[in-house]
């Protein structure tokens, strides 16, 4: 008797511009089980990427030079490139396209791409990972991560986003190559442990269809990852380390991923979701717990969806819910 069918969910990540090619190469350096995708308009950056798939869009339009920070050059190179990028991505149970926003290719690039997905395959989980710039880097660069993020957001399922400002905050005091590097290993942390989600035993486990209800057309979301001490401690953690000015109360739902040692209590291993169902009041919580022999200390991964942002409600002029 041959057995059961295996049903093994596909997650596929695109890196668009410097940064989203950035993340790449740290999930390259994790071992993340995901395929990797970069997709460039400079020559020169993307040859030191390391990603399974390397597309350099756009040839005819910046003659592999970059896109000059313009987001209407970003998009006319990933249009002249879509049936390419397209034939790249397939057709996974998820897509995760990352990228900072506020240059040309990934402010004018990320929402075209979404775009076709959503239209050949809207059965395709979309989730966007981006960054939106510091506020010193001029008013040039915020209205380009405005325009790209507005036109993001209205075709993501969730759009994750990571605001810099607030990440000058927590660690603006250290050295500005291991600042970006903590950003690139905070988004390679998260999307990693995404994957295990999916491709890892566990003792309880968060189905598809579970991580489906937290994030199809769940608007905006933020997402936190803490490592340390008992696991209520690792989940304050994660909730200090969200870069976004969410209110995490007002949130629909939660993920929360808890990967610990085997000596885990039920108790303890409980303590996170109790956290924000009864500290945060919470309706709607699904949890997974794996057990890492690897780890000496609880990591867990905080994923809210269908939050609000002050800062993005008045950057976009508009409720960056939906």
């Amino acid at each position: 008797m041959s057995g059961a069918p295996e049903a093994r969910v596909t997650m596929t990540v695109v890196g668009v511009g410097g940064a989203g090619c950035n993340t790449l190469n740290r999930l390259k350096e994790v071992g993340a089980p995901v395929k990797t995708i970069a997709i460039h308009t400079e020559a020169n950056h993307l040859k030191a990427v390391k990603s399974d798939v390397k597309l350099l869009v756009g040839e005819t339009v910046t003659s592999g030079f970059g896109s000059g920070g313009n987001p209407n050059v970003g998009e006319r190179a990933i249009m002249s490139d879509l049936d390419r990028i397209m034939a790249a991505i397939g057709r996974p149970h998820v897509l995760i396209v990352t990228g900072g926003l506020g240059g040309g290719t990934a402010s004018g690039g990320i929402a075209p791409i979404l775009s076709a997905v959503r239209d050949r395959f809207p059965d395709v989980i979309r989730i966007a990972l981006v960054s939106f710039p510091f506020s010193w880097e001029g008013l040039g660069k915020v209205n380009n991560a405005r325009y790209g993020l507005s036109r993001i957001m209205g075709v993501a399922d969730l759009t994750i986003v990571n605001l810099n400002d607030i990440l000058s905050k927590k660690i603006g005091y250290i050295q500005v190559q291991y600042a970006f590097k903590y950003a690139d290993s905070l988004l390679a942390a998260v999307i990693s442990d995404l994957a295990n989600l999916f491709y890892m035993p566990h003792v309880v486990s968060i189905s598809f269809a579970d991580f489906e209800a937290v994030v199809r057309e769940a608007g905006l979301g933020a997402v936190g990852l803490g490592v340390g001490g008992r696991v209520a401690d690792a989940a304050k953690i994660a909730l200090g380390n969200i870069l976004l000015d969410a209110e995490i109360k007002e949130a629909d739902s939660a993920l929360v991923y808890l990967q610990a040692t085997p000596n885990t209590s039920l108790e303890e291993a409980g303590s996170a979701t109790k956290l924000l169902t009864e500290d945060y009041l919470l309706e709607r919580v699904y949890w997974g717990f794996r057990i890492a022999e690897d780890l000496n200390e609880p990591r867990i991964t905080i994923i809210a969806s269908g939050v609000r942002s002050p800062t993005l409600e008045g950057l976009l002029g508009i409720s960056a819910t939906r």
